[in-house]
């Protein structure tokens, strides 16, 4: 499994005459992640944004969560995918531990 991953960057200068120029600069950086998952009878998909990640349930309900360390959960999962572990079971634990926070609706 090969997730999809995309890093954009905006920059962006504005100014005015030499003595009285301004310079606004823009950083934006995109993280984007996305998880097939096959062989779960809970979770179709997951979906990582900067630190939320998105995941699909079997019968397509989708909840967001926040992720405290994207670099950690994501080496987790993949982790548990690389040794055919159950996925349902590894997002459940990290819901109790709290490695997942539950977004507000």
């Amino acid at each position: 499994m090969t997730p999809a991953t995309d890093h954009s960057i905006l920059r962006s200068t504005s100014g005015g005459d030499a003595s009285h120029s301004k310079h606004i600069t823009f950083n934006l950086l995109f993280f984007i992640m996305n998880f097939a998952i096959t062989g779960s009878t809970a979770i179709e998909a997951i979906a990582l944004a900067d630190n939320t990640a998105t995941f699909t349930f079997t019968g397509g309900r989708s909840y967001d969560y926040t992720v405290n360390d994207v670099t950690a959960f994501v080496t987790a999962l993949n982790s548990v995918m690389s040794e055919q572990g159950s996925v349902g079971r590894f997002v459940n634990n990290s819901i109790k531990s709290e490695t997942l926070l539950k977004v507000a609706a």
